[in-house]
């Protein structure tokens, strides 16, 4: 194996402290920027700050123009998750169908062997293969996003940043002489969306959907409400009614044009059937393993068992009930610390 590593940048604290530990541990790092969204003047800022990181640790870095391919499945998905009802998790579809996928492309190409970013994100060897493990920080770990990887790509990744807490990649950075760096802020949101208000994205985009009704379980008329994708599962606010008591969105009816109401005892739900599965070791559903799963990235860790269906589909009973489960998010397995894989959610009872 060569020490050739092809580290993914962007300009941030994260990739750029990463960077540094590749170095102080012998890899030759080669530094590469994807341009996912945006206009050139857009992407000028976090493009030059990779390039002069790049350049006071004298390491080679490239640019990728990834823009209309990100346009073709990010946000295509993004937008068509919507449209029919469901909340999408981009970040879980962009991984494996994207990001990693030109990671590994390019590493190829620029013969690097092993792949690096600054996700917190362990990895060891779990019978004999090796696997992903939850990062130490727990405010930080991003195990959660990285479910849907191939185990070629799981093969060659390293994660610098694995085994810190992110005020130890602060000081880090500090030490080093980057006290800019130290000081910035985190990203937060979704990437290609100015604000984080989807909602204003889609309708810039030109998606309208058209208003309805607002009905209880039974069916019964509550109210009108705006379109459907100005509403998310489990949203009390901003529902235009003014009733004695308290309902949350439990449900979306796309054939009716209709959104279900209820009580938020009424949103608990003990079964998930999940569509687009990517489990690590298939063999975990035959031994009755109880395992962790992950429906939230932050707050939320509930006792499982996983039961596979057929090549596309699985259930998921949960031993606690959870509520607020949305369509089209992901449900995520840990075994201990381990990722065992995930799944898009289709539907919860």
């Amino acid at each position: 194996m060569n020490k050739r590593v092809l580290l993914g940048m962007s300009g941030g604290i994260d990739s750029s402290v990463s960077a540094m530990l590749l170095q102080e541990q012998g890899y030759t790092v080669i530094g590469v920027t994807f341009l996912f969204s945006g206009t050139d003047d857009q992407n000028h800022h976090f493009l030059t700050e990779a390039r002069d990181l790049a350049d006071r640790l004298k390491i080679q870095h490239v640019t990728v123009d990834l823009r209309s391919e990100f346009e073709e499945y990010v946000i295509q998905y993004f937008i068509d998750e919507y449209i029919n009802g469901r909340t999408p998790f981009p970040c879980a579809y962009c991984n494996p169908n994207l990001k990693f996928k030109y990671l590994d492309k390019y590493a190829n190409a620029m013969n690097c062997d092993s792949i690096a970013t600054g996700h917190y994100v362990k990895t060891g060897i779990y019978s004999g293969q090796k696997y992903l493990f939850q990062g130490e920080d727990p405010e930080k770990d991003q195990s959660f996003f990285l479910w849907g990887l191939p185990r070629e790509i799981i093969d060659k990744l390293i994660f610098p940043l694995g085994k810190f807490k992110k005020t130890e990649i602060r000081n880090i950075a500090r030490e080093k002489g980057f006290l800019s760096l130290s000081q910035k802020k985190d990203s937060l949101g979704i990437c290609f969306i100015e604000g984080n208000d989807y909602r204003q994205f889609l309708k810039k985009r030109g998606i309208k959907s058209q208003p309805g009704n607002f009905v209880d379980q039974t069916g019964n008329i509550l109210g009108k409400y705006k379109g459907i994708f100005n509403y998310t599962i489990g949203q009390r606010r901003g529902l235009g009614l003014n009733l004695n008591f308290p309902l949350f969105v439990a449900e979306f009816r796309l054939d009716d044009n209709e959104i279900v109401l209820a009580k938020y005892d009424d949103l608990y739900r003990t079964k998930l059937l999940l569509e687009n599965y990517h489990i690590f070791d298939r063999e975990i559903d035959s031994t009755n393993e109880e395992l962790i799963v992950k429906v939230r990235y932050r707050l939320q860790e509930t006792r499982c068992n996983l039961h596979i269906l057929n090549d596309t589909e699985a259930e998921v009973e949960l031993l606690e009930p959870e509520a607020m489960i949305a369509a089209g998010q992901t449900a995520v397995f840990y075994h201990n610390n381990r990722l065992v894989g995930g799944g898009f959610i289709k539907s919860a009872e």
